[in-house]
């Protein structure tokens, strides 16, 4: 009884992690399309009202500045001074929210955006058995931390410190990794092939 409470525990609180970053995405598009909406809604009002594909031309201009602002904010992201912004963001507040560095980087992954640091794959025993696991970082040439994501959710997992002769190197994406998470495993036969 206590490990399916323990699985529904993780499970909600992966789906927690999963959708709280696809809200406040929600509601800061939201926002900014009833801020835009409200400067644009002057200058429009003079205009006819005509709807195009039902929406009303205000409608339409507010999405339109609202694309042009993220395509603007795109540009401005790629440039060196605000990437040193981000990092500094990142290293004084945002390492602060559990899994931030590690949901940004699966993101990325994901999204196929191009990221510096794509996370190694491994695995490591485990009291369940040998798991999936990212090597975050080395902290001595005989140590290393890493992160062993829960399935079906890998927003949820642990941080562990695993030594350099328990863990096994395997030539397979972080992608490839995820996916197999969210199935539950299924695929692994293909996936883990000759690497146990």
């Amino acid at each position: 009884m206590n490990s399916i409470l323990k699985i529904i525990k993780t499970t909600f609180l992966g789906g927690i992690l999963f959708l709280a970053p696809l809200v406040l995405l929600l509601i800061i598009l939201e926002k900014g399309y009833h801020i835009i909406q409200k400067i644009t809604l002057p200058i429009i009002s003079h205009f006819p009202k005509v709807k195009i594909l039902g929406l009303a031309i205000e409608e339409i201009a507010a999405i339109m500045i609202l694309f042009i602002i993220c395509i603007t904010a795109g540009l401005i992201a790629r440039t060196a001074y605000a990437k040193k912004l981000i990092q500094r963001l990142e290293n004084g507040i945002l390492s602060f929210v559990p899994g931030y560095s590690f949901i940004k980087k699966t993101n990325e992954n994901i999204m196929g955006m191009e990221s510096n640091e794509n996370l190694k794959v491994v695995l490591v025993p485990t009291d369940a058995g040998v798991q999936f696991a990212f090597l975050i970082e080395e902290i001595n040439e005989n140590n290393f931390a890493v992160f062993i994501p829960a399935a079906p959710n890998p927003w949820s997992g642990s941080v562990c410190f695993v030594e350099k002769k328990d863990i096994k190197e395997v030539n397979i994406s972080q992608k490839e990794a995820l996916a197999c998470i969210r199935k539950l495993g299924f695929g692994s036969k293909a996936l883990l092939k000759d690497k146990l």
